[in-house]
């Protein structure tokens, strides 16, 4: 039996933001919390700080890193935009200085919480968490709504429970994600193994020996590697990174099956994924809506991984920019995980393996979720942050409940 969702939902306008609260029958509100004044600008120093810890582990995981000195060319500058790289990052790069990355994380991550959790709302999470660890078994899954277009740049991934000293979406007990709506989707994932993935991997010609070259190579072998000793998943690849190729392998299925998950390794802009030209070395950018129309396919797939950069993230205010907030709403895809963030070569190529393999183990998405976060964690990894699942299935089901005995 599946544990109530606490359902959280941030509404109203500057100086009248409310957070309303629901688990079952109780529903209660109250106040948000003062935001950090520089909050925003405290955003770029502490993914500078984050990316400097993946840096440093490039020894330790050094077969799949990649590290180059070079500056960004003109196509790089144009393109992402974002200065000088010293890691590969998908999306750009930053220039790294040192940082104490897990102390600012919990900082910032203690003073949302504080914001999220006031008075009558505190009250039912604390209720409701401590019930939760009463009973063998349970938990308490939380899943937030931002309403606010002003609010979804918000990393609430780090919210911090300074009382308990664990980050929510860390905690086995409080399963985070968000949602689009407030409406769960009767979905699933799968209906028996084993699970279809379609991988496509987009790496424009033109991107060779630039900063923005990514180490594909690596993730593809990596995720072959972990899934080989498995019949619970069937992995398979586009023949080219290109928007045909993909409208093709979505149009036919897997032999006339379903697919049950799409894969996309390669860079991300908001509203925006980063496909190969169709005949030619460069690169096409392909909206989120025209993905969407993709992915929304009768054989199209119900989970969605964007290995990409700023899937999740929100640009000008405009909720809708998020490419992973647009895939979600609509009722056809059950969830979608994408980067709040730019994203190192090194984290994505340990990212997608070791989700894959917390999702076979028959937990819902939200609780493979958290196993996936501590395994960055276990690995040194401060970029556990970065990764933003919006749910909306109910209770987070992978697989059809009548198939978990068939």
């Amino acid at each position: 039996m599946s544990s109530p969702v606490l359902k959280l939902r941030i509404t109203g306008g500057p100086g009248a933001y409310k957070v309303f609260a629901q688990l079952d029958s109780k529903v209660t509100d109250a106040d948000l919390g003062m935001l950090p004044d520089d909050l925003r600008e405290k955003l770029q120093p502490l993914q500078r700080s984050i990316l400097t810890t993946t840096e440093g582990l490039r020894s330790r995981l050094s077969a799949r890193t990649k590290v180059t000195g070079t500056n960004p060319s003109p196509h790089c500058e144009t393109i992402l935009d974002h200065g000088e790289p010293a890691l590969a990052v998908r999306g750009g790069g930053y220039g790294f200085t040192a940082g104490a990355d897990v102390k600012n994380i919990q900082e910032i991550g203690t003073k949302l919480f504080d914001c999220l959790f006031q008075q009558e709302v505190y009250a039912l999470y604390r209720e409701s968490l401590a019930k939760a660890q009463r009973i063998s078994g349970a938990n308490l899954p939380i899943k937030l709504l931002v309403e606010p277009p002003e609010l979804a740049y918000v990393p609430w991934e780090t919210l911090f429970d300074k009382r308990g000293n664990f980050h929510l979406c860390l905690y086995g007990a409080t399963p985070f994600a968000r949602a689009a709506t407030m409406q769960d989707e009767d979905l699933h994932i799968y209906d028996k193994p084993p699970i279809r993935v379609l991988g496509m991997i987009s790496a424009p010609k033109e991107f060779v020996g630039t900063p923005d070259e990514l180490d594909a190579d690596a993730e593809q072998a990596g995720l072959e590697e972990a899934l080989r000793s498995t019949s619970e998943v069937k992995l398979c690849w586009t023949a080219a990174g290109t928007y045909r190729e993909l409208k093709r392998r979505l149009a036919q299925g897997d032999n006339g099956a379903r697919w049950d998950v799409f894969l996309f390794i390669g860079h991300g802009l908001p509203s925006h994924i980063v496909l190969e030209e169709d005949g030619g070395n460069g690169h096409e950018l392909l909206h989120a809506n025209v993905l969407k129309g993709l992915l929304t396919q009768p054989l199209g797939p119900k989970l969605v991984i964007l290995n990409s950069c700023r899937g999740a993230h929100v640009q000008d205010g405009d909720r809708f920019a998020s490419t992973a907030e647009n895939l979600v709403r609509g009722g056809s895809i059950a969830g979608v995980v994408a980067m709040q963030f730019d994203v190192s070569d090194v984290m994505a190529t340990q990212f997608s393996p070791a989700f894959f393999n917390n999702l076979t183990l028959g937990v819902p998405l939200h609780q493979a979720m958290v196993f996936t976060r501590l395994e960055l964690l276990h690995l040194g990894f401060s970029e556990w942050i970065t990764p933003v699942l919006y749910m909306q299935n109910k209770d987070g089901v992978v697989v059809r409940p009548h198939s978990l005995g068939s």
